[in-house]
């Protein structure tokens, strides 16, 4: 009897394998294709979690900092640390923005809390205006989003001017005043480093140079010689405006002269029409201007003295 029960069960085993392997096959193949969504919430508060620059305003000369604080917290306002920040502004590229990595600056806009939940990126922009930095942890936009404005850049006060020489070297025009060596005190004020103060230097040519001292010895003489051109001008306006005065006068006498001698001829010609017929009719010739029209200017006749005897035929008067 035993041995039957023997050969049963070493029967049954290679069928119980075959069995298992073909109820856990599918299980273990759909199992590597299975995927598992789960929803992870984030323990960052966003309002309790607070977001602060140490400055309101500051140059937009690209180089003045403004220090931005991230401090994540959950809803107990425990600090999380190696919670990554993301820093962002409103106003894109415009703002560079850089990190802090312990106290290392670099370049990314992603920060990691430490062991207080803090991270420290700083900003700063050439582009004058308002800027609105954004931070974001654990994809959590925080509820504070400081303003930093970004004002014009004042006059340099910090300017120095060098020309090169043509032999080599440099000429120092223009340089800052040396710092003091004194110890004053210093006053309760933000940082000078804040200020419009980073050291610009102007490299003029050389002939920049001459030019600029040509022009300003040049420039007393070349006022004189327009004075004296616009005085030339000025005269010569006014004796064209003396000339053409002069001018109309003197064709106003022309005329005036014209009339009279008009006035003189016609005189002249009336009296030798008064001259010339008495005579004419003494002499007994017909009128030669009788018909002759009144307006029609008369030649006068010349008259020729008798070179002999009167020959006509008029007898001499015989008394009365």
């Amino acid at each position: 009897m035993s041995l039957t029960v023997r050969s049963f069960s070493a029967k049954m085993k290679p069928l119980l394998a075959l069995a298992s392997f073909f109820v856990l096959a599918p299980t273990i193949v759909f199992a590597q294709d299975t995927i598992v969504k789960a929803t992870v919430v984030s323990s960052v508060d966003s309002t309790r979690s607070t977001f602060v620059s140490d400055l309101a305003s500051l140059p937009a000369d690209g180089t003045s900092l403004v220090i931005l604080t991230a401090t994540i917290v959950d809803d107990h306002d425990i600090p999380l640390p190696n919670k990554e920040v993301v820093v962002t502004s409103n106003r894109g590229d415009v703002d560079t923005i850089n990190c802090y990595s312990g106290s290392t600056l670099t370049n990314s806009r992603t920060a990691t809390t430490d062991s207080e939940g803090k991270a420290r990126c700083a900003a700063s922009s050439s582009a004058a205006g308002n800027a609105t930095f954004t931070a974001v942890a654990e994809g959590i936009t925080l509820d504070n989003k400081p303003t930093v404005t970004f004002t014009p850049l004042p006059i340099l006060t910090n300017l120095t001017i060098k020309v090169k020489l043509p032999g080599g070297g440099t000429l120092t025009i223009l340089e800052p005043p040396a710092p003091s060596t004194e110890k004053t005190p210093t006053p309760a004020s933000p940082s000078t480093n804040k200020l419009v103060n980073t050291g610009v230097e102007f490299n003029v040519p050389f002939w920049v140079l001459l030019m600029i001292i040509l022009f300003f010895i040049t420039e007393p003489i070349l006022i004189v010689l327009v004075l004296r051109l616009t005085r030339r001008m000025r005269l010569g306006f006014e004796a064209e405006k003396r000339f053409v005065a002069k001018e109309q006068e003197l064709l106003a006498k022309i005329y005036q002269l014209e009339s009279q001698v008009v006035q003189t001829a016609a005189t002249i010609e009336a009296e030798v029409r008064q001259i010339e017929s008495p005579v004419e009719l003494a002499q007994g010739e017909p009128n030669a201007t009788a018909g002759l029209e009144i307006n029609q200017p008369l030649t006068p006749t010349p008259l020729v003295p008798p070179q002999g005897p009167d020959t006509r035929q008029n007898p001499p008067p015989t008394g009365p």
